[in-house]
């Protein structure tokens, strides 16, 4: 169910952040009005904003609290504390808030630039199982001057205003999220709208100019790159041929940038990791196949229902469907499921999935590093991914080419 901004406020504490929120948007309060943090000081200020005859004020007032705690949830606390780590005020000012809701409206009203670069890393979180992930090949230390970025806008701007007639602004900016791992995030105007909205208890047509995200991420030990970007292959080259050529210093050749064809073809006997076990886990399910017919025409998902007290999904099709592990039929996508022991009084066990297709999309971004370096460790031992196209390399030592020396292109 959606929040109100009532529903935001009366989990708010009333500290200076909120008072001095409230007083800049104006809200009429009594003189002397002593904001206490107690029930009834949160309760008076909600009446006060309903009954708060400025609807524009009010308006105002609303979108920004709505808008301020939008990081409010675990994911939007990692993508916080991440966008605040060189900035000691701000670190351990998010530390003393009370909550995460608290936490993203403090940081929103006492720091807004570290706040918008939040929502970008959260906006990653949340759609990077979406990227496309290539092997560039180019491994090398980012370059991430003004001067670069500024270049990088530019061409992208300029294809913008090719393909679309938009793209006249355009912001950038490269953060390292951890070694070896970088993230390129571009924002480019869209084209003019007319959007029909309310203004006050006016009904009114104002014009705005929608935002295209983008998103890019980097390993320099492995060359991997992963894409998020609206458009098809030919927006996510032009943002690949973009970042290597301004932010490595390299011009990559289009034909060699091709997105890795997994092959998922030795799940058709299960997922066989004994190091899992190492791991602590205590048991490793094959959920879910999805099958594609050797004429294209035909998509079969395959899942293990619960009623099949966690076989793995490659034994039920033995028994009942044997056609598609025995043919010519091409797996395209796989779920597995990792179980942890219950913990000490409860029944359920926790559950670690890893999703992956054909097409190189994996879920391994939702992920701390170490589980993420895990995971993929199994994936290499089955033979899905090679160690090359991990992006946290973890089983590879750093061979970065120095600035200047020449590229390694991978066929």
């Amino acid at each position: 169910m959606k929040k109100t901004f009532v529903d935001v406020m009366l989990e708010l504490p009333v500290d200076a952040t909120l008072r001095d929120f409230l007083t800049a948007h104006g809200l009429p309060v009594p003189d002397g009005f002593a904001w206490d943090d107690t029930p009834e000081t949160t309760q008076f200020l909600v009446e006060a904003v309903k009954v708060w005859p400025d609807a524009d004020a009010r308006d105002r007032m609303a979108a920004n609290l709505m808008t301020g705690v939008q990081l409010g949830d675990l994911a939007g606390k990692q993508a916080m504390f991440e966008a605040a780590v060189a900035d000691a005020a701000a670190l351990s000012g998010l530390a003393l808030c009370s909550s995460d809701i608290h936490r993203s409206f403090w940081l929103y009203a006492h720091h807004p630039t570290l706040f918008e670069r939040a929502c970008d890393l959260d906006h990653w979180e949340h759609n990077g199982s979406q990227a496309q992930q290539y092997d560039l090949g180019l491994k090398r230390q980012p370059i991430g001057t003004d001067a670069a970025l500024a270049n990088l806008r530019n061409v992208i701007s300029a294809f913008y205003k090719r393909e679309l007639q938009c793209g006249d602004g355009s912001v950038a900016y490269l953060v390292t999220r951890a070694p070896g791992i970088h993230l390129l995030i571009v924002h480019v105007k869209d084209s003019a709208m007319l959007r029909l909205e309310f203004e006050g208890v006016t009904l009114k047509r104002r014009i705005g100019n929608p935002n295209i995200p983008m998103a890019l991420e980097y390993s320099d030990v492995t060359g991997v790159v992963r894409t998020l970007v609206r458009g098809g292959a030919k927006y996510q080259q032009m943002l690949i041929d973009a970042f290597a050529e301004h932010v490595l210093g390299v011009k990559a050749h289009a034909q060699r940038i091709k997105p890795p064809t997994l092959d998922l073809s030795m799940l058709r006997t299960g997922f066989d990791v004994p190091d899992a076990f190492e791991d602590g886990f205590s048991m490793v399910q094959l959920k879910a196949l999805t099958f594609l017919s050797p004429d294209g025409a035909l998509k079969l998902e395959c899942t293990a229902m619960q009623s099949s007290q966690q076989r793995s999904v490659h034994e039920l099709l033995k028994e009942k469907l044997n056609g598609p592990l025995e043919g010519n039929w091409t797996v395209t996508a796989a779920q597995v499921n990792l179980y942890y022991p219950p913990e000490p009084g409860r029944t359920r066990a926790k559950v670690v999935t890893i999703e992956v297709t054909s097409k190189g999309r994996l879920n391994l971004h939702k992920f701390d590093a170490k589980m993420q370096a895990q995971l993929e460790g199994y994936l290499v031992a089955v033979g899905i991914l090679q160690k090359g196209q991990t992006l946290s390399a973890h089983e590879m030592p750093p061979e970065t080419d120095a600035v200047g020396s020449t590229p390694v292109i991978e066929d």
